[in-house]
C-alpha cells in the first residue's frame, strides 16, 4: 500500500515591508522584453493550483497562447493592462499570477496583486515567483500570504512552443492567499516544503 506523502508545515517569521512602499517602477516593456517574460507554467503545477482553488477565474499577466495551458476564465494581457483595469472577479474570485520580470515589472505586479486583493477584487489566489528572499517584493508577499511552498527543484518552464526553457538558475515559490490552507499544504507538498508565515503582523 503506497504511503501517504507527509505534509511538512513550519513557521516562518514575516517581514513588515509595505506593498505601498514599492513604487510602480519600470517602463512599458519592449517586444524583446515581453519575449523574455514568456515563461509559461507547466501543466502539472497548474493542475495543483486548480485542485486547491477549484478553478482559475483570472490570470492577470498572460497571453492567449499561455491561457491554452492555464485555462483561466478571463485574462489580462499587454493590450489590456492588469495595471490599469480592475481585476473584478468578485470576493469569491480565484486568481493565478505568474508575473513578468523584465524592467522591474515583478515589483509592480506584486503591488497590483496586493492592492486588488485588499480592495476585494478577488478572494483567493496563488502567486508563482522566483525564490528571491532578498527582495522587498518577495517579503511583501510573505507578510500577506497564508502559506508558501518552496519548490525542492527548479521549475522547467515552457516557451510558446511548449518546449522547456533552459537557463533557469533559481528555485521557485508558490504563495497562497485564501482559506484552504490545509488543502494547499496537502496538494503542494509534492512540489516542495510548505511553510506557514507567522509574526506580529503576519497571518494567523
Amino acid at each position: 500500500m503506497p504511503k501517504t506523502p507527509r505534509t511538512n508545515i513550519v513557521a516562518l517569521p514575516v517581514s513588515t515591508a509595505s506593498a505601498h512602499r514599492l513604487g510602480y517602477i519600470g517602463r512599458v516593456p519592449t517586444a524583446k522584453a515581453r519575449d523574455a517574460d514568456s515563461w509559461f507554467t507547466p501543466p502539472e503545477y497548474l493542475d495543483s493550483v486548480r485542485a486547491v482553488m477549484g478553478g482559475i477565474d483570472l490570470d492577470p499577466f498572460t497571453s492567449e497562447t499561455a491561457n491554452e495551458i492555464v485555462g483561466a476564465r478571463r485574462i489580462l494581457t499587454v493590450e489590456r493592462s492588469a495595471f490599469d483595469e480592475d481585476w473584478n472577479v468578485g470576493r469569491r474570485g480565484r486568481v493565478f499570477m505568474n508575473p513578468p520580470y523584465s524592467a522591474g515589472l515583478c515589483a509592480r505586479a506584486v503591488n497590483r496583486f496586493v492592492d486588488q486583493l485588499e480592495a476585494g477584487q478577488f478572494g483567493e489566489g496563488v502567486v508563482l515567483v522566483n525564490n528571491a528572499t532578498d527582495t522587498r517584493w518577495f517579503n511583501v508577499l510573505v507578510a500577506r500570504c497564508a502559506r508558501i511552498c518552496f519548490t525542492h527543484h527548479r521549475i522547467s518552464f515552457w516557451n510558446a512552443d511548449r518546449k522547456h526553457i533552459s537557463g533557469n538558475t533559481r528555485g521557485q515559490a508558490f504563495f497562497y492567499f485564501g482559506r484552504n490552507t490545509d488543502k494547499f499544504a496537502r496538494i503542494f507538498s509534492k512540489h516542495g516544503f510548505v511553510v506557514h508565515p507567522v509574526g506580529e503582523n503576519g497571518p494567523a
